[in-house]
């Protein structure tokens, strides 16, 4: 272990959380572990290199939202390793309360808004990308929603996997096939991946909607 400042930070951050949300303590852990990081360090290296025009991004900078932000990890490594273009405003949503407040411990940079998907209408947003990397925690028909309200040309970045034992996971993709299948009637240019993490398998599509 290496034993500098960002260790002393981050031993703060653990002691307050612990403090003000003691029953919640591991589950914010668990947004550092490798699995996390691994995940949305992939989903950042294929973003960096999608191809495809999508909307706005001959502007000089974009809007982009995280859906089902958690406690913002997704929304601070898109705000450090994001290349395509400059990052005008990043909104981590998540329907929890609780992430929110935690998230602002651990990110303070970010902004954090509380609302659930149900009730978020993109059209009336400037979003070039959204991403989603919580779909098996989702309804489809609440995919598909989400959407279909975003503008046309709007980037969508969206992940699930094939973890079905897992009591939460309500939307689960067998493989990626399976997966891109889902979105081929509202998404176009799609690109699709796979990461083998060994106990499960990881699933994302890219893609621009119609």
């Amino acid at each position: 272990m290496i034993y500098d400042q960002q260790t002393i930070h981050a031993y703060k951050d653990i002691k307050r959380i612990a403090k003000k949300y003691p029953g919640r303590l591991l589950d914010a852990v668990e947004c550092f572990s490798q699995n996390q990081y691994d995940c949305k360090t992939w989903l950042l290296d294929c973003l960096n290199q999608y191809p495809h025009h999508f909307k706005n991004k001959t502007k000089d900078s974009i809007d982009i939202a995280i859906l089902g932000g958690w406690y913002g990890l997704m929304a601070s490594l898109v705000s450090t390793e994001f290349k395509l273009k400059p990052i005008n405003n990043i909104h981590s949503y998540d329907f929890d309360p609780i992430a929110k407040q935690i998230g602002k411990l651990l990110f303070p940079a970010i902004d954090f808004i509380e609302k659930d998907i149900t009730e978020l209408n993109l059209n009336d947003k400037h979003y070039s990308i959204v991403i989603n990397t919580s779909c098996e925690h989702i309804d489809q028909s609440l995919l598909y929603k989400s959407i279909d309200s975003a503008p046309s040309k709007t980037l969508f970045v969206l992940q699930s996997n094939n973890m079905e034992e897992i009591q939460q996971h309500i939307n689960c993709v067998k493989n990626v096939e399976q997966f891109t299948e889902q979105y081929k009637g509202r998404l176009e240019k799609i690109r699709a991946y796979e990461l083998d993490k060994q106990r499960y398998k990881r699933f994302m599509i890219i893609g621009v909607k119609k």
